[in-house]
C-alpha cells in the first residue's frame, strides 16, 4: 500500500489568462498582450533593427508588466532587451549611482 503526502504550499491555483492578443509576422516580429484573471499584466514587442555590422538584423523587445505581491503590493515594470541587454525601470528596483 502506498502513502501519498500532499505539500499545501505545492498546490497553486490556477489562474487563467482572460485577455490573449499575439500578432506574429513572418520575419519573427511580434506584438503580445495578455491579461491574467488576478490582474497581472504583460506587454511585450519584438521587433528587428539592424545589427551594428549593418549585414543582419537583431530582435529587439520592449515591453512592461504589472502584478500584485501575495502581501497586496502592486509592481509595474518596464524594460527593454537589445544589445545593451535586459534594462528594466522600475520604482522598486535599486538605481546605480551616476559615476
Amino acid at each position: 500500500m502506498g502513502i501519498v503526502l500532499v505539500n499545501s504550499q505545492l498546490t497553486r491555483p490556477i489562474i487563467p489568462i482572460v485577455q490573449l492578443d499575439d500578432v506574429r509576422d513572418e520575419a519573427g516580429q511580434f506584438s503580445l498582450r495578455y491579461v491574467s484573471g488576478d490582474g497581472t499584466t504583460l506587454t511585450e514587442v519584438g521587433k528587428l533593427v539592424p545589427n551594428d555590422e549593418g549585414d543582419g538584423h537583431v530582435l529587439v523587445k520592449e515591453g512592461s508588466y504589472t502584478f500584485t505581491s501575495p502581501e497586496g503590493q502592486t509592481f509595474n515594470l518596464r524594460y527593454v532587451a537589445d544589445k545593451n541587454g535586459f534594462q528594466p525601470i522600475a520604482d522598486h528596483l535599486p538605481v546605480a549611482p551616476v559615476a
